[in-house]
């Protein structure tokens, strides 16, 4: 059984958005539901077998048509945490002057976010370092919680978290 209009509008949105509420807000009249309805319905539309499916099918699709792959990602995003600033500047102590812009590698050149004329001068900004590395830890996986047990011996509860290889019981 296919996917009803409005169901197949909901992962369009979703895949658009990335959100499920404003997706199921966008497929479905909601004007006398409450937030927490909405947030109640469309994890159980998304954890619905045929919209998964669908939703699967659509990321698969775009990402074929897309030339963007991880590793490009990771590799933009790898230049933005490796930046040092003393890569784009000179400091003899009393004056600082900027390398020549021609002098920069490509993957210098990625980590620079702007470059405008401020009130005292030249501003060089860089990509911001934590939101990069945030982003490639997630990526890769590095701070993923893949599993949390949660047993009861009476009173005592006792919970089990995997992360990466270690177990951590809080």
């Amino acid at each position: 059984m296919g996917l009803t209009i409005k169901q197949e509008n909901f992962c369009n949105k979703y895949i658009e958005t990335g959100n499920a509420s404003e997706a199921y807000r966008f497929a479905y009249n909601c004007e006398k539901m409450k937030a927490e309805t909405i947030n109640v319905k469309s994890s159980e539309l998304l954890s619905s077998g045929k919209i998964t499916v669908r939703v699967n099918y659509l990321k698969k699709e775009l990402k074929e048509k897309s030339d963007i792959t991880k590793e490009r990602v990771l590799e933009e995003l790898k230049a933005i945490m490796e930046s040092d600033i003393r890569n784009y500047l000179t400091f003899t102590g009393k004056t600082i002057r900027f390398k020549n812009f021609k002098d920069l590698t490509d993957k210098q050149a990625k980590a620079i976010e702007a470059i405008k004329k401020g009130k005292n001068g030249i501003e060089l900004k860089l990509h911001g370092k934590n939101w990069s590395i945030d982003r490639i830890c997630k990526m890769l996986g590095f701070d993923a919680v893949i599993k949390a047990d949660i047993t009861s011996n009476g009173e005592t509860i006792t919970q089990v978290i995997k992360w990466g290889d270690k177990e951590i019981e809080v």
